[in-house]
């Protein structure tokens, strides 16, 4: 699909595409944009707020941000999504957060996991909501796109999506059951992801870019967690690179 067609129909959804050459330049790129928008929210009421992904595409940035000047301590972090197993995780999205992005200074951040001690992912979430629903409005929201055009784990086939993307919603986590996954998922829902002063859709490959182009050009049903993100009244801007 041409470019520039893609362009203009992320600017009629109220959506800004920003093409970097390289998946270092766009790391370096998001990564300054976070720092602005963490100082900028921070010198204004004192505090800031961000949801970030987890998954391989991201570790660069996380490393990159790690080690901005920040006044790590009134930065509260959380992730948008994330598998559910008791015990050690050795694969979790908290465990990559500690290891690229809580690490020095920044080990001084507020982090808020997605996993508790309780017995069952449903308790797990009810828990976390309870945390999550103290956060304010985030200054803050990345998330990533599967090749199935899901975002957070708002699984097509999971049979509590509707709850999870229902826009009324006043839950901030929920648990999903998805065929894609052996382990119960958690994720924010669709409602508190938008609930935020910016989102950014972070994808990389031409194959995610097409579902991306489907997605909004022909059929949302195509990706109906991603095109869910388009068009609600919140500043949306993809970043993406070959």
């Amino acid at each position: 699909m041409n470019e520039h067609l893609l362009e203009r129909r992320l600017n009629q959804v109220g959506a800004q595409l920003l093409n970097f050459s390289c998946r270092e330049s766009l790391a370096q790129a998001l990564c300054d944009d976070l720092q602005l928008s963490v100082r900028a929210a921070i010198a204004a009421r004192g505090t800031a707020a961000l949801v970030l992904p987890g998954g391989d595409t991201p570790r660069r940035m996380l490393s990159l941000l790690s080690r901005c000047a920040i006044d790590w301590p009134r930065l509260t972090v959380t992730l948008s999504d994330e598998v559910w197993q008791p015990g050690a995780q050795r694969e979790s999205n908290a465990q990559q957060l500690r290891e690229c992005l809580l690490v020095g200074a920044a080990a001084q951040a507020r982090f808020v996991p997605l996993t508790t001690a309780a017995n069952s992912a449903g308790q797990c979430a009810e828990l976390v909501d309870a945390e999550l629903a103290a956060l304010p409005r985030f200054d803050g929201v990345v998330v990533g796109m599967g090749r199935d055009g899901r975002c957070a784990s708002l699984y097509a086939d999971s049979p509590q999506l509707s709850s999870a993307m229902a826009l009324d919603s006043a839950r901030a986590c929920v648990a999903l059951d998805t065929e894609a996954s052996p382990s119960a998922r958690l994720s924010l829902t669709l409602a508190r992801l938008l609930n935020c002063e910016r989102l950014v859709v972070y994808i990389c490959g031409e194959e995610k870019r097409h579902v991306l182009e489907r997605a909004l050009f022909a059929d949302e049903r195509v990706a109906p967690t991603v095109a869910a993100l388009f068009d609600r009244g919140v500043e949306v801007s993809v970043y993406w690179a070959p």
